[in-house]
């Protein structure tokens, strides 16, 4: 494949998700799509690679391939089949589950595509269906429609994205979409930052879930509390990590270190 408006199409929960058939129907409209995809679902994986083995990679339709990887691996191997282009656009999603706060940020593997294309400097988009996890689960009409909503939003965003590039300072743009999502109701927000997993005891082991005995929550206008009010949830992310190193400097000489 070849084109410098390709856009990447990625997803952690394998090739038979609803949420990634939603997307392709939609985003193939935009133009040229590369769907790379993991085998199984992978969620949890972060931006974790695969070392020290082969992955395999399978053709299963026109512009679709299905991996022994990660999420993250599809993206690095996408810019093998492309190369020397690279895509123009990452979507990574429909996730069937949210994407929020820090936490998630740091172990999804729907962020972790996201996280991998913008060290390439390919701009990202995560899309999320926030549902289970101590959040509504809908019936399978619902389900249709609300997907169908999310794939139509990545559409819009995606097409502005490649006519005019991301905002400035912006790497990632992080959508979580509620049950009965409305597109009249959109919010930007930002990430949870208070932890939200935990371990819990189930006989002789441990489980690691979220909001163990407790409902999820969060201050307004943080990604959780748009969810819980019904509304789409826009959270911008930049991955610069620079600092003002100024503090660190006068931490140094006090340590007798500079």
């Amino acid at each position: 494949m070849r084109g410098q408006e390709t856009i990447l199409v990625v997803n952690d929960d394998g090739p038979g998700s609803p949420g990634l058939r939603a997307l392709l129907r939609r985003v193939r409209d935009l133009g040229q799509v590369l769907a790379i995809i993991p085998e199984e679902g992978v969620g949890g994986r972060g931006k974790s690679i695969t070392l020290f083995k082969p992955i395999r990679a399978r053709e299963a339709g026109e512009g679709f391939y299905i991996i022994s990887g990660t999420p993250a691996d599809a993206v690095i191997i996408a810019l093998e089949f492309l190369k020397p282009l690279k895509p123009a656009l990452l979507i990574s999603g429909i996730n069937i589950g949210p994407n929020i706060g820090l936490e998630d940020f740091f172990h999804s593997g729907t962020l972790g595509a996201a996280i991998q294309a913008v060290l390439h400097q390919i701009p990202a988009i995560a899309i999320s269906y926030a549902i289970g996890e101590g959040l509504p689960r809908p019936g399978e009409g619902q389900m249709r429609a609300d997907l169908d909503t999310a794939a139509r939003l990545a559409m819009r965003i995606a097409s502005a994205v490649l006519a005019h590039g991301m905002p400035e300072g912006i790497d990632v743009l992080s959508i979580n979409v509620p049950v009965g999502a409305d597109m009249h109701k959109i919010t930007i927000t930002e990430p949870l930052r208070s932890p939200f997993w935990a371990a819990s005891r189930s006989g002789d082991s441990l489980i690691i879930r979220p909001w163990p005995e407790k409902m999820p929550s969060g201050p307004e206008g943080t990604d959780i509390w748009a969810i819980l009010n019904g509304f789409i949830s826009i959270t911008p992310i930049g991955l610069s990590l620079r600092h003002d190193i100024s503090s660190l400097e006068t931490f140094l000489k006090k340590a007798g270190i500079f």
